[in-house]
């Protein structure tokens, strides 16, 4: 005979076991729950709001219920704007704020109903303390709060209107991003797509970011646009992709020989125009110059040879400078200065000055003639072409007055043959290109002397 159980009995055990596993109610608000907690009352709308003590449960409700209107609207209209809502609790008193009124400057009555809403506005509520299975208690807040279809079609309209002006916004950022010429406005409207980017979903989001997009690669494509160079003077445009942008005028120059003069703001402020001095540049291989300017976190740089000009010597001094001892003329030096020449240009050199120190790191600045260790002599000698020569010129410790005073320069050039130290000289060549006035200068540094006694 097979075993049968008892229907019943299972029936009750079931039940037995499902009641164990539900929350117990162990205290609430009034001794039956009811009605309006199960359902929809016309014109108001119910919300439940958990949490472990009574604040965090009303506050949770209070969430919920602004979430339900939303929602309701969000329901009876065609959107993409996502407003996120927050609410603030502190010592009992709510703050309302929304992320959209701080990114934009949109503001409507619709935030301002949405404030409105608090506890002391409900219809009815019913609160309630269960113990659940894992013997914590939590407290469950139910709320019937009043909203009529007259309130929620003003909220509609208040809706749509903030939508629209969302949608206003972005076509009207997009017409200034088309337009814009300034790099310190287009990294404003990047930081605004970014907050529309926040607020749009679907189409107009996808807008957003193609936006921030043409943005980005504007900034990233910004470069130095050389439109004329000649020597002394530069004319500089700031381009990326599809235009120019206006300039500033605060720039780093730095370089090795040429020295900054002058700066201004040409062409409607789209083009800069940059003075320097190169008249200290000749002895320079390659003699460059580095102009670099700030927009925001983006560093804009350009690297620029310095180009040779019209009739422009160009040679630099090779090392070491060599002095030799006269072998028949007492008191008489002769000295040559290793020269290698870049331009077949006619030039004169027509005197040089010379500074010598036992310090390699000559500075001959612009006094040079106040220091003991200096003297100059009158050369009158003609290059014609390019290649290697020496400038070759007599230094006299005794016949010639200019280049002595007191025994100084005697004293040097008995220093420099008998002393076992190094020495080094720098110095000025002045040249002129034949059959013109102009006098040209230029400047040499740190070139060891080497004596033949």
């Amino acid at each position: 005979m097979r075993y049968r159980p008892n229907i019943s009995f299972v029936i009750i055990l079931i039940i037995i076991l499902s009641s164990c596993s539900l929350p117990r109610v162990v205290d609430s608000s009034e001794k039956h729950r009811p009605e309006w907690v199960y359902g929809i009352t016309k014109s108001h709308i119910t919300v439940e709001g958990v949490g472990i003590d009574w604040e965090t449960a009303q506050n949770d409700a209070l969430k919920k219920l602004k979430e339900r209107i939303v929602n309701s609207i969000s329901v009876n209209v065609s959107s993409e704007t996502n407003v996120e809502i927050n609410e603030t609790v502190i010592n009992n008193i709510s703050t309302y704020h929304e992320n959209t009124n701080k990114k934009t400057n949109v503001s409507s009555d619709f935030f301002n109903t949405l404030k409105g809403i608090n506890l002391n506005k409900a219809k009815s509520f019913y609160w309630e303390k269960q113990k659940h299975k894992d013997r914590s208690y939590k407290i469950h807040y139910h709320i019937m709060y009043p909203f009529s279809e007259t309130e929620l079609n003003k909220l509609i309209q208040d809706w749509e209107k903030i939508d629209q002006d969302f949608t206003d916004e972005l076509n009207s950022l997009e017409k200034q991003v088309d337009n814009c010429d300034l790099v310190p406005e287009l990294i404003i409207l990047h930081e605004k797509t970014k907050a529309l980017e926040n607020i749009f979903t679907r189409q107009r989001k996808t807008k957003t970011l193609i936006m921030q997009s043409e943005i980005n690669q504007l900034l990233n494509d910004l470069k130095f646009e050389v439109e004329t160079h000649q020597r002394g003077k530069v004319v500089l445009k700031l381009h990326s992709v599809d235009r120019y942008f206006k300039m500033s005028k605060y720039i780093d120059f730095e370089s090795s020989c040429a020295t900054y003069k002058d700066v201004n703001l040409i062409d409607d402020n789209k083009a800069l125009e940059i003075i320097y001095d190169a008249d200290y540049c000749y002895q320079t291989m390659e003699p460059t110059f580095t102009v670099s300017q700030n927009y925001g976190e983006k560093t804009i740089t350009a690297n620029e040879t310095i180009p040779e000009g019209e009739k422009n010597i160009h040679f630099f001094i090779n090392t070491p400078i060599r002095l030799k001892k006269s072998p028949v003329k007492y008191g008489h030096f002769k000295c040559f200065v290793p020269i290698r020449i870049y331009t077949d240009i006619p030039f004169e050199v027509t005197k040089i000055e010379l500074l010598v120190s036992k310090e390699r790191a000559i500075d001959i600045g612009n006094s040079t003639g106040n220091k003991k260790e200096f003297f100059y002599t009158e050369v009158g000698q003609t290059f014609e072409y390019k290649g290697d020569y020496s400038i070759q010129f007599d230094i006299s410790a005794t016949a010639n007055s200019q280049l002595e005073t007191n025994g100084i320069l005697s004293g040097l050039l008995n220093a420099l043959l008998s002393a076992n130290n190094s020495y080094y000289a720098g110095g000025k060549i002045y040249a002129k290109i034949k059959g013109e006035e102009k006098e040209f200068v230029y400047p040499f540094y740190h070139k060891k002397i080497e004596i033949n006694k």
